[in-house]
């Protein structure tokens, strides 16, 4: 076997060894994993995209992951396993398609680094086995460019169509997938469209296919909101925008959780509302473009972060000639900046930076491919060709990225921040979960819990009411008129620094149409009401 295979069958093998190694040992539960789940369960068992009573998560999450969730649970009959590996399927395989990105882009041996990087980083190998869409949404991203570098470009009639499909794919994954449909009319540039009628046509294609497969979820949106939209948070966004949100904290809540003046809906869900991202951002436009700098300016430390162990070869790659002139570099460094350039607008989480770095890794690659160049022009530049020192530097360059790179992985965690959020284990909330199972009732859905998180409602394989943030009283006339069965108020999520806290987890003292059920005070307190009826 060439020196390369093995090498590139070592990455897999041991990339693929770590991730099952986390996989086994990963037992938390994400919020929005509670909600993938159970919309895919939902979905592929009783062909309902619903999941929630006051609001419909599916409306607020795309259908791609969830789809794939509930196909795969038919298979093992265990959803939190089935999202894990869902997750850890598409993660391996991106590790390969890596390699054939980065073989693209240069050669082997750039496809090896590129591949290398994706399956040892520490980010990477937690998204890898999380209930989360990070996984398959990088993975349907770079396959679609892949194939705009191996076959769109060679204008293949048939990889239009196929790109138009991905791209839907992606879309239905996460919302942001949408701007891939700038490949096709990336590939016009540089050429007359109206000679190209083939290329033109194309294009044309690819559109009509990304719509064909999309439509059905966009209508679902219009059917649910009553407005054309590429995802439900069209409607939740414009108020946590005008509220002037910059955090989850308590002034998170109470934007999105407060009731409407009617107390039928919670505030930022309430679908009948008018405002819109637009006339937010033209109603406060100096807010807006402050936030959007400091939120930019999080954005590059949160790159920078993820890019430590690339920083030399992605600097290297700068002195390639060819970086702003090939279409498939240059493809790479468009898209960069296009997901660098949304996400300040609203809000920076770390994950969201994700596709930003692992297309500036590609370009690394390239880096790391021509180091020994780019140190032999610098010191022929200044005259110092024949230093030994120099001459050590330009042969063993690469060998010191490598160690470097390994140096600068292991070390990672020390400089990042949390992805996902809080990590605590909800152990409280999985044993309430299962008291209400093993004790009141096993049926799946058939109870209705409302609370701040989803947690107690997954593991009592019970329907979901997101607690309001108001008092007992009107908590209890929101519960009712939802059929509510049980209310949870918990220490552990945020509830527990909202202003009438101490009123809600004494709610029977304050209200006769509760009474407490269970309390659990172990970990962190929690306490399950059940409503009167």
């Amino acid at each position: 076997m060439k020196k390369e295979r093995i090498i590139l069958s070592a990455i897999l093998l041991i990339g693929l060894a770590v991730r099952i190694f986390i996989f086994n040992n990963e037992v938390y539960v994400g919020i929005d994993g509670v909600s993938y789940m159970r919309l895919g369960k939902n979905l592929i068992e009783n062909g309902r995209y619903a999941f929630g009573e006051n609001y419909n998560w599916g409306v607020f999450f795309q259908p791609m992951y969830p789809i794939l969730i509930g196909m795969t649970d038919l298979l093992f009959n265990d959803l939190f396993f089935s999202a894990k590996f869902v997750s850890l399927f598409f993660s391996g395989i991106t590790i390969f398609l890596f390699y054939l990105i980065g073989k693209e882009l240069h050669n082997e041996e750039s496809g090896l680094f590129a591949s290398f990087i994706y399956a040892f980083h520490p980010s990477m190998l937690e998204v890898s086995v999380r209930v989360a869409t990070e996984a398959l949404f990088f993975f349907l991203l770079f396959l679609c460019i892949y194939l705009y570098m191996t076959s769109i470009r060679k204008n293949k009639f048939y990889s239009y169509m196929l790109l138009g499909i991905l791209t839907a794919f992606l879309y239905l994954t996460r919302p942001e997938g949408i701007y891939l449909l700038l490949l096709p009319f990336l590939s016009l540039v540089g050429s007359n469209p109206f000679k190209n009628k083939k290329r033109l046509l194309g294009v044309a294609v690819a559109i009509v296919f990304f719509f064909l497969i999309s439509s059905p979820y966009l209508f679902y949106i219009k059917n649910s909101t009553g407005k054309f939209a590429l995802s439900g948070k069209a409607v939740y966004l414009p108020v946590i925008l005008d509220a002037g949100v910059k955090s989850e904290e308590v002034e998170y809540d109470k934007a999105a959780y407060s009731l409407n003046d009617r107390k039928t809906h919670l505030q930022a869900f309430d679908v009948t509302s008018k405002a819109s991202i637009i006339s937010v951002i033209a109603k406060k436009p100096a807010e807006f473009v402050r936030g959007y700098i400091s939120n930019s300016k999080i954005a590059l430390k949160t790159v920078l972060r993820f890019l430590m162990s690339v920083l030399m070869p992605l600097l290297f790659a700068f002195f390639s000639k060819d970086l702003f002139k090939d279409r498939n570099k240059m493809v790479l460094l468009v898209f960069s900046f296009v997901f660098f350039a949304v996400y300040p607008s609203f809000f920076i989480l770390e994950k969201l930076m994700f596709p930003t770095a692992l297309f500036l890794v590609l370009i690394a690659s390239l880096g790391f491919v021509r180091s020994t160049a780019a140190i032999s022009a610098a010191a022929a530049y200044y005259c110092i060709r024949d230093n030994r020192v120099v001459l050590c530097l330009e042969k063993n360059i690469k060998c010191i990225i490598i160690m470097l790179c390994i140096l600068t992985l292991c070390f990672f965690n020390a400089f990042r921040t949390d992805i996902f959020g809080e990590k605590e284990f909800p152990v409280e909330h999985m044993k309430a979960g299962l008291f209400l199972k093993n004790r009141v009732s096993s049926e799946y859905e058939k109870l209705n819990v409302m609370h701040r998180t989803p947690w107690v409602s997954f593991y009592s394989d019970a329907r979901y009411t997101m607690l309001p943030y108001a008092n007992s009283s009107d908590v209890v006339n929101f519960a009712k008129r939802y059929h509510v069965d049980f209310i949870v108020i918990d220490e552990r999520s945020s509830v527990s620094e909202w202003e009438m806290y101490n009123e809600l987890i004494n709610m029977d003292k304050y209200s006769d149409e509760v009474d407490l059920v269970y309390e659990d005070d172990s970990e962190k307190l929690i306490r399950m009401f059940k409503v009167k009826y």
